[in-house]
């Protein structure tokens, strides 16, 4: 009977991983899902605040739909402002970028010059002096065409009827009935298992909701930090930069080094000395980032060697691209989270057959 139990506990875990497995191909399903998941992760500590906030001034409990409403209004609100103060000045700066990216080039030509003839006492070979101007062309083309195309991919994707729907729908279930999925799905496992299943999604919860929440906030406070730095010193386009600094920002070691090339670029196209101090506020910030802001804000909540993380981001930008890049901190941790139950399975199964027999 044992055997039994326990083949249709791996059984079913196998169903469970191809289901996973066909949930990441169909890309359909898969984004309006997983921005359905941040909204939420975003969203519920509203919901509990107006819930709290209900209860302690009329002493009754707020409807979770209204409680859910109520945190959609003030998101749109907040977006709304958001779009008026940021959004119109960012796209406008970065149409200005793009038309001006020819000269930006021809300026990056001419400070390799400068920097031969001038600067050092040195001969750059000419081959170098390729290499150095076809970077600059590959760097500059892949940030202006990145950073425009993911800003028409958000519109594409909110402008698209069917997502529009979908998303606010999926999002409020999750923030109603959540729980109740998950109980629902850890309910299909035989009864002995279901207390250490509820365990992992206990863990996966916690890790994923204070790594999302924790992460656009070390975004948003990068980016007012690298804005402010780049418009104080007079660095071109500093909200595009800004922008830059935002993204990368959720792609771990590699991420900020990236964020700082264009900004380093543009600060040289106005100044050598400019592009120095530019390189210098980066080193700044990111440690500040390290020491002081990341510590604060995430706390231990995902502890992945630096070579785990190297190696995911390889797996993930080579799978998924960008977005796999981006998702592969929070994916790695929820694999690492799993595999640790599943290495303890026959602790679980012990501790299991001394309380339920078999």
């Amino acid at each position: 009977m044992s055997m039994y139990k326990e083949s249709q506990f791996w059984l079913r875990v196998t169903l469970t991983a191809l289901a996973g497995a066909l949930f990441l191909l169909v890309h359909s399903i898969y984004w309006p899902v997983v921005i359905s998941l941040i909204l939420t992760f975003i969203l519920m500590p509203m919901r509990n605040l107006f819930m709290r906030l209900c209860y302690k001034l009329t002493n009754r409990r707020l409807p979770a739909d209204i409680a859910i409403l109520l945190s959609f209004f003030t998101f749109i609100l907040v977006m709304t402002g958001l779009t008026n103060v940021i959004l119109k000045p960012l796209l406008y700066q970065l149409n200005l970028l793009a038309a001006n990216f020819n000269n930006l080039v021809a300026q990056t030509a001419a400070l390799v010059n400068q920097l031969e003839n001038e600067q050092t006492q040195f001969y750059i070979p000419e081959q170098i002096k390729v290499i150095i101007n076809d970077a600059f062309v590959k760097v500059g083309n892949y940030g202006v065409e990145g950073v425009t195309n993911l800003i028409r991919s958000v519109f594409v994707i909110a402008g698209t009827v069917v997502e529009f729907f979908v998303v606010p729908f999926i999002t409020f279930y999750f923030m109603k009935d959540g729980g109740r999925m998950v109980r629902s799905f850890v309910n299909i496992y035989p009864e002995h298992y279901r207390p250490q299943l509820a365990v992992v999604f206990d863990e996966i919860h916690t890790v994923l909701s204070r790594y999302i929440r924790g992460q656009l906030l070390m975004s948003c406070i990068i980016a007012t930090l690298t804005f402010l730095g780049m418009w104080a010193m007079g660095v071109p386009y500093p909200m595009v930069i800004g922008l830059i600094a935002a993204i990368t920002e959720w792609v771990p070691i590699v991420g900020p080094i990236v964020g700082a090339i264009p900004a380093i670029l543009l600060g040289a196209t106005v100044d050598l000395t400019l592009s120095v101090k530019v390189l210098v506020f980066y080193v700044i910030i990111q440690q500040i980032d390290s020491h002081l802001i990341m510590p604060q804000v995430m706390g231990a909540v995902i502890s992945l060697h630096p070579v785990v993380i190297v190696i995911a981001l390889l797996i993930g930008g080579t799978l998924f691209g960008v977005a796999g890049m981006i998702l592969t901190v929070p994916v790695t941790a929820v694999l690492q989270i799993l595999c640790k139950h599943l290495w303890f399975y026959n602790t679980y199964k012990e501790k299991a057959m001394n309380t339920y027999g078999n």
